[in-house]
């Protein structure tokens, strides 16, 4: 092989390296993937993958029979969830298998997106009533917390 060949070929090798090292890897499946960027909200979705009619939280809310988006409420008809408050201080939100914070609970952790509420379970966590059973369609209220 001449010492040109040998340079042109090395040269096309380091290339090929250095632009699959530039490639982008694959994404892992997360549980509960990260939601669209923070606005101080927490919303809860009739349907999977946020769709249907929708409830939006800047506080928490004991029982939810309404809500400031949607006539009617939500009361044990969510099908997903969406953390979008602030990082900081009370940045998770509990939702609770009972009205006013009571029964079993789950945290959705800031930022977090749980698209299918049929996969998740609240505890057991010593909240009784509730305790492993489905989140979808089972939620009554919701408390922001610092805790997940």
């Amino acid at each position: 092989m001449t010492r040109s060949r040998i340079i042109t070929t090395l040269t096309a090798v380091g290339l090929t390296a250095l632009t699959l090292s530039a490639l982008p890897g694959n994404a892992q499946a997360s549980d509960a993937p990260i939601g669209p960027a923070a606005n101080g909200k927490f919303y809860a979705y009739q349907g999977v993958n946020r769709g249907g009619g929708y409830c939006a939280w800047t506080g928490s809310d004991a029982d939810w029979e309404s809500c400031p988006t949607m006539l009617g409420g939500i009361r044990n008809q969510a099908s997903s969830l969406q953390n979008s408050g602030y990082p900081g201080s009370f940045e998770d939100v509990d939702v609770f298998w009972g009205l006013h914070h009571t029964g079993a609970w789950y945290c959705l952790g800031n930022g977090r997106y749980l698209a299918d509420l049929r996969n998740y379970r609240f505890g057991p966590n010593g909240g009784g009533h509730g305790d492993n059973e489905t989140l979808n369609n089972n939620i009554s209220s919701h408390n922001w917390s610092d805790h997940c």
